[in-house]
């Protein structure tokens, strides 16, 4: 299932707004009213159709169910808005409390043209089209939102059960999947629906960046009648300047988010700006503020790449011929209901993963599946060849043209990692690789 069929009720509600427009100018095109009671009853239909639209403003978009299911994810959603549930009970009260917190925060770029093409209501259909569909996805990837500010909304991604569970880093590849949703949303459904109207330069950028418990306090602002609570931490500050200095349509993160995923060079890359034509790397988050004991804080921003990250991820498909799974368990031999869909939460180390091919041919014939290791991250770049290894498991025909097979890895390294999976007749390759990519942890 593509983005476009994720987002379609955004789509829908876009070009809803947007008729309404070439409606009104179609007014103003010179059609002529045979009489005033003609003229009466034309205004009276645009403002049944202004009314109508207004009325019939989704509830929802549809993309929470299928963000979830595309990703795993079960259980309640969690509310979502104001106080983060994780904390209400000091909502009021003069308790501090500390706790992790990935924090992200997206705002809409690019729109100040809308203004000039459109009426203040109908640039607020359009920008809250953007952010109703915004809190969705945060919402569909288990975030909390904290606030909207203006064309900005702020979340939390955290969770107590997590810290428990020792599963800190899910919040941050939470985090992720939301955002890289959020870009391809405004690149492939909303930028194609305005860039008819001169307004290409729409778009959104996100800074996001992880607190860990010691470096983040909850508590009450303000006083009674008048307070929330919220999150104080250099982190959750530095989140809001990333993403005030994110490009358009891009992913600004700090380098405390970067060591949390366990990424490396492969998806990271610096910041450039040019200055005087000449591009300058920005290596840290500006201002490079002074510490208290007289040195920069150097605090470190990276971009992601997040178009190469997609393709990690369940909005990239498998080819029709193919189907790639897993499932975590102990070892080779036990079994397990526990599936595992790409990139959608860690595994922690000690554990393993079955991965589980599915090729589709009309020939029956002796076929083997070549699966290979690529690892990333610091920790694997200890080992020789990064751990890297490889090996062919015979193909086992299972009738009505399927051929199947599985293979157990172990779990040792921090980061994201990949299982390329390709399709041979003796030495002969029938099919190119298909990758299937995990986080683990700690």
């Amino acid at each position: 299932m593509s983005i476009e069929d994720i987002y379609k009720g955004l789509e829908r509600s876009l070009d809803i707004t947007l008729s309404k427009r070439r409606h009104s100018e179609l007014m103003k095109g010179g059609m002529a009213f045979d009489s005033q009671e003609s003229l009466n009853e034309s205004s009276l239909n645009t403002g049944l159709i202004r009314s109508q639209s207004l009325a019939s403003a989704p509830d929802s978009y549809g993309v929470k169910n299928i963000v979830r299911h595309k990703f795993g994810k079960h259980g309640q959603l969690q509310k979502s808005f104001g106080c983060h549930p994780d904390f209400e009970d000091i909502n009021g009260t003069d308790e501090l409390r500390y706790g992790y917190s990935v924090t992200l925060f997206m705002d809409i770029i690019g729109s100040t043209k809308l203004g000039v093409i459109y009426t203040p209501e109908e640039v607020f259909g359009i920008k809250n089209d953007i952010i109703r569909c915004a809190i969705e996805t945060i919402d569909s990837f288990d975030g909390h939102v904290h606030r909207i500010m203006g064309d900005a909304v702020m979340a939390f991604f955290r969770s107590e059960r997590k810290k428990a569970d020792g599963l800190i880093m899910d919040s941050g590849i939470d985090a992720l999947n939301c955002s890289a949703f959020l870009i391809e949303m405004m690149e492939k459904v909303v930028s194609p629906k305005l860039s008819d109207i001169g307004a290409e330069k729409i778009g959104i950028r996100i800074g996001i960046d992880y607190g860990k418990d010691e470096d983040v306090i909850w508590g009450t602002y303000g006083y009674l009648g008048s307070h929330e609570v919220t999150a104080t931490s250099y982190h959750v500050d530095v989140a809001a300047k990333l993403q005030q200095k994110a490009p358009k349509n891009s992913i600004l993160v700090g380098e405390n988010f970067a060591e949390l995923l366990g990424f490396d060079d492969d998806l990271l890359k610096v910041m450039e700006k040019n200055k005087n034509g000449i591009p300058e790397k920005k290596t840290f988050v500006t201002p490079n503020y002074i510490t208290i004991d007289g040195k920069p804080k150097n605090y470190r921003q990276f971009l992601v790449d997040h178009k190469s990250y997609n393709t990690y991820t369940p909005i990239n498909s498998y080819p029709e011929h193919m189907e790639l799974s897993a499932t975590i368990k102990r070892s080779a031999k036990d079994p397990s209901d526990d599936e595992y869909y790409r990139c959608s939460r860690s595994i922690k180390k000690g554990a393993g993963v079955s991965f589980k091919v599915k090729y589709y041919d009309i020939h029956e014939r002796d076929l083997k599946f070549l699966f290979r290791v690529e690892n990333t991250g610091e920790e694997a770049r200890g080992h020789d060849n990064n751990g890297n290894h490889e090996c062919y498991v015979a193909a086992k025909y299972q009738g009505n043209g399927v051929y199947f097979a599985s293979h157990w890895e172990d779990t040792k390294f921090k980061g994201i990692h990949h299982m390329f999976v390709s399709v041979w007749s003796g030495n002969t390759r029938l099919m190119g690789e298909e990758r299937f990519s995990i986080f683990i942890t700690d």
